[in-house]
């Protein structure tokens, strides 16, 4: 556990310096070929997303694993259960011994933030790239993190993967994606609230929505049995067990949770190319080489995650440096030592200025725009979709 301490601190120091470092030369635009090997962090090997691995447990389970590379899934599983579910025991407990309010809220709020400050980040990484590619031999551990998992981080059961998976994937940010952010002013309040409210609570009504208006039946089935199930089990908690210890442990992570969530995908698909947003180019962007990346299986790289959702979260910088030129000829956006939530940050507090200098250009030097420019660009690629304009452009172009 001490050598993670240590590895986090060294990896705070290493950020630190690179933004230093960023600073120094923010009156021009990065280029990716101009950076030294060890500037590029992504591509060093060292891992954090989990916080130690478990003596004996984690040698046992691993040949479980379809592939050694999801080995940090496994200890990070391991780390949650044995850290999160005491948590939950002792905020029920300090409730149903009658201990002082005062006491009983210390608690409820330590479990909060400490849990979620170690594992929600860590653990939404996972979750969503198990879903994609599952990582057991055996379907019921695969369904662990979705079914088990997932109500201790405020995600209703069996809900994730149709929502992401199949919704978010299968529509691509479009119209029938009901966590799209393609109709919104992406660097306005007002709209992202509205955005957020639909994300937070609309989802009980529009994902079962979804699923009948695509005809999918069986998810359906499994969506009705997931929500219903959640509420029942809140119910039941709140109702016969505790509800203030139901209140620390699942319904305040509800909230914090799909906020998160909200907030990250709306981040992640802040700037929509006006003319291409069909393109998965055009539709999010990379973020490289932050300390982000090392804690969640590399989700910086969410335009080639979008282009093969299927390939493996280890080979994703790889794959990145091998498909440059697709990237240029797509004109995708690539950000260097942000990761997602601060690019959000950013673009919501009008600090465009401030973002451009990680913009990272993947050209040549020779044909780099200036800082005003990329600030320019980012603007216009936060006005809300119309899918009628563009479809009336291309049919003037030919």
């Amino acid at each position: 556990f001490g050598s993670r301490k240590v590895f986090d601190a060294e990896t705070s120091l290493a950020a630190a310096q690179q933004h230093q470092l960023m600073c120094k030369t923010e009156g021009s635009v990065q280029v990716l070929s101009k950076l030294k090997p060890a500037e590029r962090t992504d591509l060093d090997g060292s891992r954090n997303e989990y916080l130690f691995r478990t003596p004996i447990l984690s040698d046992k389970l691993q040949p479980l694993l379809k592939d050694p590379r999801d080995a940090p899934m496994l200890h990070l599983m391991l780390n949650i259960a044995e850290l999160v579910v005491p948590g939950v025991i002792m905020v029920f407990a300090v409730n149903l011994l009658g201990m002082a309010g005062w006491v009983r809220h210390f608690v409820g709020v330590t479990y909060v933030l400490s849990v979620f400050g170690l594992f929600l980040e860590r653990f939404m990484l996972m979750m969503h790239f198990s879903s994609h590619r599952t990582i057991f031999q055996n379907d019921t551990l695969n369904a662990l993190q979705v079914w088990l998992y997932a109500p201790f981080f405020g995600v209703p059961m069996g809900v994730y993967k149709i929502h992401h998976v199949i919704m978010h994937h299968i529509e691509n940010n479009h119209e029938l994606d009901a966590s799209s952010t393609e109709q919104f002013q992406r660097d306005s309040w007002a709209h992202f609230f509205r955005y957020w409210a639909r994300f937070v609570f609309g989802v009980w009504i529009e994902l079962p929505l979804y699923c009948l208006q695509s005809k999918r039946w069986e998810m359906a089935k499994t969506l009705i049995v997931g929500l219903g199930g959640y509420i029942c089990f809140l119910y039941v908690l709140a109702t016969y067990v505790n509800f203030t210890a139901t209140l620390y442990a699942f319904m305040i992570p509800y909230v914090i949770a799909m906020s998160a969530l909200a907030f990250g995908n709306w981040s992640q698909h802040i700037f929509v190319n006006p003319e291409d947003s069909m393109s998965n180019f055009g539709l999010t962007y990379n973020c490289l080489d932050n300390g982000a990346n090392k804690r969640t299986f590399n989700d910086g790289y969410h335009a080639i995650h979008h282009i093969n959702a299927r390939l493996h979260w280890s080979e994703l910088p790889e794959y990145f440096l091998q498909n440059q030129d697709k990237h240029i000829s797509g004109g995708a956006l690539t950000f260097r030592g942000v990761d997602f939530f601060e690019v959000g940050v950013y673009t919501m507090t009008k600090q465009l200025n401030k973002l451009a200098p990680y913009y990272v250009h993947l050209g040549s030097e020779e044909t780099k725009p200036s800082l005003q420019e990329i600030e320019d660009k980012l603007r216009k690629w936060l006005v809300p979709i119309s899918r009628e304009a563009q479809a009336a452009k291309k049919a003037k172009g030919q």
